[in-house]
């Protein structure tokens, strides 16, 4: 038996005798986008100071939002019972809402429907209400997850300028030419690193838009989930959102710049 962060998997139908609709597919598509949609990487810059500012942290919330919603889909799928009685997805609300109201509100709107659904004992005949009644908030809040992340953009060109600008001062304050090759070697590494950071941020946008079409797909054929052509479909899509997902690195994107004397 598998536990889930913030539910319980119960298999119901060994319970009561009777097999619910096969919906494999979906459940495997949200366990791998619940799984993807959360990339703390985008935020986190392994070697600068960490601060956490309100965008970064509203980022934060919404991916682990997103990715609650997700989990909450994968369990449906397997005919299994959210074990919640309250708004799973409040406190995650109430970090967006200073920089994102209309990621707020999205949250907010899922939050409402996982709570229903866990006071009502929804299983798998619930999952394709849930499905169209998401997709619109699902579709709201990563949009206002990809407008976060760009707004971060003017942020790291800045940091990129002035790691640029030291190193071109280290450079001409170097009395020698060891000292201004290993500063170029340095400042090559820098490039790369950034460059690197930049992709991957690009790869993660990628990402929420594979799952917004995917969660699409789901609402569109939402009246024909067990049919083997919604089937296909949708193991097309995740073997897409899997291929996005190849391109994150995991290991850190962070851009250090050493903290350098010129040389003497």
């Amino acid at each position: 038996m598998k536990l889930r962060r913030g539910f319980f998997f119960l298999p119901l139908a060994a319970l009561i005798g009777c097999g619910p609709p096969d919906y494999t597919p979906v459940r495997d598509w949200a366990n791998v986008a619940g799984n993807l949609a959360v990339y703390p990487e985008v935020t986190t810059r392994p070697g600068a100071a960490q601060v956490v500012s309100p965008s970064a942290d509203a980022i934060n919330a919404m991916q682990q939002a997103l990715a609650t919603y997700l989990q909450a889909l994968d369990t449906l799928a397997a005919d299994g019972l959210l074990m919640i009685r309250e708004d799973p997805l409040a406190a995650y609300a109430l970090r967006v809402a200073p920089t994102s109201p209309k990621g707020a509100e999205a949250i907010q709107t899922l939050g409402a429907l996982l709570r229903d659904r866990g006071r009502s004992l929804a299983r798998a005949p619930q999952l394709r209400a849930t499905i169209r009644e998401a997709d619109a908030p699902v579709q709201a809040l990563i949009a206002a997850m990809q407008e976060a992340i760009t707004t971060l953009e003017p942020a790291e060109a800045a940091s990129a300028d002035q790691a640029r600008a030291r190193y071109q001062r280290l450079l001409r304050e170097a009395r020698d030419e060891p000292s201004r090759h290993i500063l170029r070697d340095l400042a090559a590494l820098y490039e790369a690193a950034f460059a690197n950071r930049a992709a991957a941020i690009k790869n993660y946008q990628t990402v929420l838009a594979d799952i917004a079409r995917g969660h699409a797909l789901l609402k569109e054929r939402a009246s024909h989930l067990t049919q083997e052509e919604t089937a296909r479909q949708i193991r097309a899509a995740e073997a897409e959102l899997r291929r996005a997902g190849a391109r994150l690195p995991r290991d850190g994107l962070g851009i250090a710049v050493p903290v350098m004397a010129a040389p003497r």
